[in-house]
């Protein structure tokens, strides 16, 4: 049995780096997850933004145009208390922590119908990485003391990364156990999924397919998620709550598909050492167990 659950700092990696990575489609084991999580979370490499093999196209404009209905809240905008935001600083490219809050707040109410008036929108600025080549400002909005939601943007051309529910916490007591069977048919869920990516555009287009990835768990809300494939070649990764269908986060394919490469890449450095142990390991008696034990990645 596989599962994970989320941690504050973890909110807006919720969609990548903790969602059970089971699916074929991923080319992910839980090993090489954990490997990524550690890194991004503990020893993060910065590189230089490169937005070379990032342009936007026709049907990703710069920034977010304003939802239909929308209407500015009367919202405050502050930074986050952490270590790790403050000592990142914008560059004179990025957009303000306004601007960014702003997108965000227009995107929440957007999905999910959220209103931010009297409301806190906490930022945070992170400089591109390894598995994102693209600087972020990261939102958390609290609502009423609480984390309530999150999001990430652009921080130069304001295209959203990421979205999502915050601390989510069931009011009854719910299994967030694996689901077997689930696993084995998770059709019920592959209906909603492509119905809400529809709906909210998240491939910029038509959904060519909606895969099964994982499962996994925030707090006591038993979580699955899905790789979503645009006829347009985008790749998004969808949660959603096990127990009500409820839309818990995404991850759009500017954030998740450099992603997914990166994971690709550090999969198949693992798999090269791991050849380079075996062949340096020392041989053992037939009766003796081999110090060296494969880890299967396939």
């Amino acid at each position: 049995m596989i599962k994970t659950k989320f941690g504050r700092k973890g909110f807006k990696k919720m969609i990548i780096t903790t969602t059970v990575l089971i699916g074929a489609s991923t080319l992910l084991s839980l090993g090489i997850s954990q490997v990524i999580t550690a890194a991004e979370l503990k020893n993060t490499n910065i590189v230089p933004t490169n937005y070379a093999n990032y342009t936007l196209d026709s049907n990703q404009t710069e920034g977010v145009s304003l939802p239909k209905g929308y209407k500015h809240a009367n919202y405050s905008v502050g930074d986050i208390d952490l270590e790790y935001y403050r000592n990142q600083t914008p560059t004179s490219k990025d957009m303000s922590k306004e601007e960014a809050a702003e997108i965000g707040a227009q995107v929440l109410w957007d999905i999910f119908d959220v209103n931010l008036e009297k409301q806190v929108i906490e930022m945070g600025y992170e400089r591109a990485s390894d598995s994102l080549p693209r600087s972020t400002w990261y939102g958390e909005a609290i609502i009423n003391g609480k984390l309530s939601y999150y999001f990430s943007v652009d921080s130069v051309t304001g295209e959203v990364f990421s979205i999502g529910r915050g601390d989510r916490t069931l009011d009854e007591d719910v299994s967030v156990e694996f689901d077997a069977e689930l696993d084995k048919n998770p059709q019920e869920f592959v209906t909603v999924v492509k119905e809400l990516a529809e709906k909210y555009n998240v491939v910029h287009g038509s959904v060519k397919l909606v895969d099964y990835n994982g499962q996994g768990y925030s707090n006591n809300d038993p979580t699955i998620s899905f790789d979503i494939t645009g006829e347009n070649g985008e790749i998004a990764l969808m949660t959603l709550s096990r127990y009500d269908k409820e839309l818990l986060g995404i991850s759009y394919s500017a954030s998740y598909k450099p992603f997914l490469e990166y994971s690709e890449q550090e999969n198949r450095k693992l798999q090269e050492r791991i050849k380079d142990l075996e062949k340096s390991a020392p041989q053992t008696d037939e009766n003796e167990e081999s110090i060296l034990k494969v880890i299967d990645l396939d």
